[in-house]
Parts: structure tokens; sequence; C-alpha cells
């Protein structure tokens, strides 16, 4: 095994670990964190608002760019064996969904969090935006050689 594909899989577990520890604090926890995000981006991007409006925005966001990096990682990992544009798409589309569910479930157990169907919905628009984008530009190198 070569040592890319080794740093890729460790990342990509990494990452993981790094989404369902998000899961497992307890509401207060993750509303702060949140907090302290918005209070930022509210002062740089003037129509996101600090109150429940923003941080509606800053927490789908949140999840949307969590799981566009595992999209990335994911595609990059099944795209180094995997043959056809079909499995391409779909081994890591599909893994990031299964993360995704395990993801809303863990928050079913902790305090003051609920797991809901729309978060596992943008996680795999964020994940499979970013595995079609990854695609794109590995067939276009490919294709240019």
């Amino acid at each position: 095994m070569n040592k890319k594909k080794i740093i890729l899989g460790i990342l990509i577990v990494a990452w993981i670990c790094v989404i369902w520890g998000h899961s497992l604090q307890p509401a207060y926890i993750s509303e702060g964190e949140s907090s302290k995000y918005l209070e930022v981006i509210s002062k740089v991007v003037p129509f996101i608002t600090n109150d429940d409006e923003g941080m509606y925005i800053v927490r789908k966001t949140a999840h949307f760019t969590e799981y566009a990096i595992l999209g990335v990682l994911l595609c990059l990992e099944f795209a180094t064996y995997l043959k056809g544009l079909f499995k391409r798409f779909v081994n890591p589309t599909m893994t990031a969904l299964f993360v995704a569910f395990i993801d809303e479930t863990i928050q079913l157990f902790v305090e003051g969090r609920s797991g809901q169907v729309s978060d596992i919905w943008i996680d795999l628009a964020g994940a499979s935006l970013m595995v079609v984008i990854v695609l794109a530009i590995i067939g276009n190198r490919r294709y240019r050689r």
C-alpha cells in the first residue's frame, strides 16, 4: 500500500471522528460553538444576523461543509481503485449517506439533540456536490494527458 493511500485513509477516519464528535456534544455545547461562529460571521456577512435565523444558517452550513469535505476525501479514496464514473460517484456518496445516517442516529441519544432527516439530506447534498466536482477535475486532468 502506498503512503498517499494510507494517509488518505487516516484522514477519512479522523474526519468521520470529527463529524461524530460534534454529534456527541450536548445541545448547550453545540449551540455555544455555533454561537461563536455566528458572532464572527454576522460581522463579516451583513445579511446573516446574530439571531435564530442566523443560527439556523450557520448550523446547516456546518452540516453541508463537514460532508463536503468528507465527499472530497471519499471521492479521492474510491477514485484510486474503482473504474467507471457511476461507481466512482455512487460509492463515496453512499458511504457519506451511511455516515450521515449514523451521525443523526447518534444525536437521538445525546442530551438536548435530535436526529433530523433534513440534516441527512443537507449532508448528502454537500458530499454529492463535492464528489461531482472532484470527479470533474479528475476526469478533466486525465483527458488532457
